[in-house]
């Protein structure tokens, strides 16, 4: 029997525009019905992770900033915030580098060096997942940080991601979570860790647990589920790794496969 969903967004519940599936609120109400557990796992900070949801949002579980923060039914479960001095380094390299963005997610806000650089495609991109920004030195935030989030127009895996995989190290973890997005957190934080957190905290096995994700930040998911399901869209690397591939985004997989177990349960 199911008694955690926990399910990757962008390219994977989200359809093509970036919305809920149309059989949503009908998947939801069986998870209701079920008294199961469904938590939405992002890299998103939660004010972005929570905006799709809508009238959904409350009562819901999120991972957000790639498992860093765990919010259950609107408390705080786990949190681990960066150490300044670890991510200085990078943050002098990505300064180096024409083209990049950075934004700094702190408890409360999200920060980023002369906002007025950000326009056109970028500021798009950013306002779909952090839709206020604020302006600081990214070397002296005024809160804690909970990770860093990289921006590029171009591949970001294949470009950017070999220049700044080198401050992957004993401390810190910086993976590659979208196509134009790099992501800077703590190295003992992944969202397969935060799926760990939410099951200690709740008594729920592993084989009680289902996750959906398509991208190489889902991966580690999978080592906290029993069942774990790739959109045919996903990753090449998620699609060997997860235990299922399923119908991609574009054609609401994720929604499909979930009133199926539900239904079954």
């Amino acid at each position: 029997m199911i008694r955690l969903i926990v399910t990757d967004m962008d390219g994977c519940l989200l359809d093509g525009a970036g919305k809920l599936p149309p059989d949503f609120r009908r998947a939801y109400g069986l998870i209701r019905e079920k008294d199961v557990v469904f938590a939405a796992a992002s890299g998103r900070s939660l004010d972005g992770l929570k905006k799709p949801f809508g009238e959904f949002a409350d009562g819901m579980t999120f991972i957000t900033d790639n498992g860093a923060r765990v919010f259950h039914r609107g408390e705080l479960l786990f949190q681990e915030a960066l150490d300044p001095e670890d991510v200085r380094p990078a943050l002098e390299e990505i300064r180096r580098i024409d083209g990049l963005v950075c934004l700094a997610c702190g408890e409360e806000k999200i920060w980023t060096e002369q906002p007025e650089r950000i326009t056109g495609w970028a500021e798009q991109e950013i306002r779909k997942y952090y839709p206020v920004l604020h302006e600081c030195d990214l070397t002296d935030v005024p809160e804690a940080v909970i990770k860093f989030a990289i921006l590029y127009s171009g591949d970001i895996e294949k470009d950017i991601y070999p220049g700044l995989k080198q401050f992957d190290n004993e401390r810190l973890r910086v993976q590659v979570t979208s196509f134009p997005w790099i992501d800077i957190y703590a190295k003992n934080v992944s969202k397969g860790s935060g799926v760990g957190k939410l099951r200690e905290k709740l008594g729920i096995l592993s084989s009680e647990t289902a996750v959906f994700g398509d991208y190489l930040n889902d991966l580690s998911m999978a080592d906290y589920a029993d069942h774990s399901y790739a959109p045919a869209n996903a990753h090449p690397e998620v699609l060997k790794r997860y235990t299922e591939v399923i119908r991609p985004n574009t054609e609401y997989g994720v929604t499909a496969k979930m009133i199926e177990l539900l239904e079954q349960a």
